[in-house]
């Protein structure tokens, strides 16, 4: 499955940013199966994949820390602190054409998604096989996200300012539609499916890796000593990462997208006295009743 970055390069090269792919008023980046396929038959690809039961699926909101999550679970999967040589692009379902280059992956296998919980394989919860989500403080989200889009403009086509992806965001016009949804769907499915869903903060992780990384062995039920712990800790860190990571957001100018800044409360630097005013009062509206309002503080940065 491993994609070297002068392929991914040339592949980027051949494309051009097209209007987003929209299902059932959800736009999506416009990935090779949105591409080919359409949004509809690409969801329903995802829906009916061949899930096996010791499959692991990393489901987050676009930039709530997918990578790296997704790089702890693979070496408390792997139990070593080396960083894995496979890329988290190359296992997200909603950018393979064909899944069949799934078939050679070891079991367990290592999958992920931003696609609503609605749209996760069929098998995957059929099994109850095990999910892992990571929920980040929406405005730092949203924040990512805007200069995520503005660089990687060939799959999720946006020019724009600040105030216009902001506009989005809040529209739930951007790629992946409303994080609220999101977020809302997948607690929901933690009330129906009880321990099939670990859900960790983006927030808890930077402050206390270890403790962090030590909840998510338990869920995985891997043995893991104090000292791989540490190491994954250490290995794991935004600097480590954003250095010696294999990553594919490279190929366009040797800059990357998917390691930029990875703080907690850039959010501020981003939105004026009016957007942040105008966010609170969204978020006492859609999210009032979420537990996971207790995962991040929304107001951990003020604006000056």
């Amino acid at each position: 499955m491993a994609l070297d970055m002068e392929k991914m390069k040339k592949i980027r090269e051949s494309l051009k940013p097209i209007p987003l792919p929209e299902h059932d008023g959800v736009c999506y980046p416009s990935f090779l199966p949105f591409r080919e396929k359409g949004a509809e038959q690409t969801l329903k690809d995802i829906t009916n994949f061949q899930s096996r039961d010791t499959d692991i699926m990393i489901c987050t909101y676009a930039k709530s820390g997918t990578h790296w999550i997704n790089e702890i679970t693979s070496m408390l999967i792997r139990k070593t602190a080396e960083l894995d040589n496979i890329n988290k692009a190359t296992t997200m379902l909603e950018t393979i054409s064909d899944f069949s280059v799934t078939d050679i992956l070891p079991s367990p296998r290592l999958l992920n998604t931003h696609c609503q919980f609605q749209y996760l394989p069929k098998k995957h919860i059929e099994h109850r096989s095990k999910i892992i989500h990571m929920i980040r403080n929406p405005k730092d989200t949203c924040a990512s996200f805007y200069h995520h889009s503005r660089k990687d403009n060939i799959f999720l086509s946006f020019f724009g300012t600040w105030n216009e992806f902001f506009d989005l965001w809040m529209s739930a016009k951007c790629a992946y539609g409303s994080w609220y949804t999101y977020e809302k769907e997948i607690e929901q499915a933690e009330k129906d499916y009880p321990g099939m869903i670990f859900t960790c903060s983006y927030e808890k992780m930077k402050k206390d890796p270890k403790t962090e990384i030590r909840k998510l062995a338990d869920f995985l039920e891997v043995q893991c000593t104090d000292k791989l712990i540490e190491d994954i800790a250490k290995a794991t860190s935004f600097e480590n990462m954003r250095e010696n990571k294999i990553d594919f957001s490279k190929a366009v100018d040797g800059i990357t997208h998917i390691y930029r800044k990875g703080i907690v409360g850039d959010w501020k630097n981003h939105f004026t006295v009016a957007q942040n005013e105008q966010f609170d009062a969204q978020y006492a509206d859609e999210f009032q009743d979420s537990s996971y309002k207790s995962m991040f503080d929304l107001k951990l940065c003020t604006i000056k």
